[in-house]
């Protein structure tokens, strides 16, 4: 079995074949060809095919030999954009692994589309989330946002990415006390909102935050990848509650996927590798946002999340980065039901959170 790889190679088409061989090489050898043992000759990667797809461009088909990831995902990582991060004019555009593979490296999301829909009680509609926020609230303040977004209808409740463990409101005092404002928001309203802490712990506090979270009862986590790594998100997919919601922030991956002739094609990276590591729904910039992407590239996300992947269960685009409620009908005539919509400051503008939250959950409740 092999996993396979496509590079988008951008610069003179003449150098492709030359570029897509030493490329090959770099990524699994990274040993010149003709001092290579024999013996080592079963790890090395093979180029399938190298096609001219426009001035300047070609793409490359790379085979890795599956035993090269050792089973485990960050080698998976390192193995098809490891070095190759190093150099200009290479993209990863598409991947693909066997499902024996995948299954062992990360075992993609625990729940997934039909799983969220479940825990949430939300079987057809577009799901809604927000954001907890600004950073310098007291833990209080949080709390009391947290019950007015749970009784106004929104189902997945996160903390902002910048909470951490600042002295306004430290994990250990804010996420218990969000939990409880949450529930009782849902007590109150008969709604399934979920509370999800930000999850970005150095690795010393791993443990000792996940478990504050479950004591306190924690409906998920807002995982930021990119800092944490995606091996996190895999540990996290294993070792938490089976209704346990993971979301997936994009601070700090954005360096990867900003560039059109390197790093990593953003269906890829925010629709198969974070579906890969476990993440049930994965948050980008959506266009028309305060950030880059354009419509393409997030219909391209929004099909990553969907499509076939190694047998694993499909994941969740949450399109955010500056949203209104007023495009709803847009976003979800774009985006499909299966989608989080993602409207976070927004809902402060009124001074009402509970009642802006209503009128977003009015938009889509025609949609159930």
């Amino acid at each position: 079995m092999t996993v396979r790889a496509v590079y988008a190679l951008t610069g003179d088409i003449r150098a492709a074949r030359d570029r897509a061989e030493a490329l090959a090489v770099e990524q699994s050898h990274e040993f010149p060809p003709e001092l290579a043992p024999a013996k080592a000759a079963p790890s090395r990667a093979h180029v399938v095919s190298v096609e001219e797809r426009g001035p300047g461009l070609a793409l490359a088909t790379v085979d890795f030999p599956s035993d090269l990831s050792g089973n485990e995902l960050t080698q998976v990582l390192v193995m098809v954009f490891g070095n190759c991060a190093l150099l200009p004019g290479v993209r990863l555009v598409d991947l693909d692994v066997s499902p024996e593979l995948a299954a062992a490296v990360g075992g993609g999301p625990a729940l997934g589309v039909d799983g969220v829909r479940r825990v949430l009680e939300v079987p057809k509609r577009p799901i809604l989330a927000t954001a907890l926020k600004p950073v310098g609230l007291p833990s209080e303040d949080l709390a009391a946002l947290g019950r007015a977004f749970a009784e106004g209808g929104i189902d997945l409740i996160k903390d902002d990415q910048g909470l951490g463990d600042q002295r306004w409101a430290p994990y250990a005092e804010r996420v218990p006390r969000i939990a409880e404002a949450v529930a009782a928001g849902n007590a109150a309203s008969g709604n399934a909102a979920r509370y999800l802490p930000c999850f970005d712990a150095p690795p010393e506090h791993v443990e000792e935050r996940l478990r504050i979270a479950l004591e306190a009862g924690a409906g998920g986590l807002l995982v930021v990848p990119g800092v944490g790594g995606l091996p996190l998100v895999r540990w996290l997919a294993r070792n938490t509650p089976d209704d346990f919601v993971l979301l997936a922030h994009p601070a700090l991956l954005g360096g990867l996927a900003v560039s059109p002739t390197a790093g990593i094609a953003p269906d890829v990276l925010y629709g198969l590798l974070l579906r890969l590591a476990g993440a049930d729904a994965a948050i980008f910039p959506s266009y028309g946002g305060r950030f880059s992407f354009s419509p393409e590239e997030c219909r391209a996300i929004a099909e990553g999340c969907a499509r076939p992947f190694a047998g694993l269960a499909p994941s969740l685009p949450a399109p955010g980065g500056g949203m209104r409620p007023d495009r709803v009908p847009e976003l979800v005539d774009f985006y499909g039901r299966d989608v989080v919509l993602l409207i976070g400051g927004e809902l402060h503008r009124e001074g009402d959170p509970r009642g802006t939250s209503e009128r977003f959950r009015a938009l889509v409740d025609p949609l159930a």
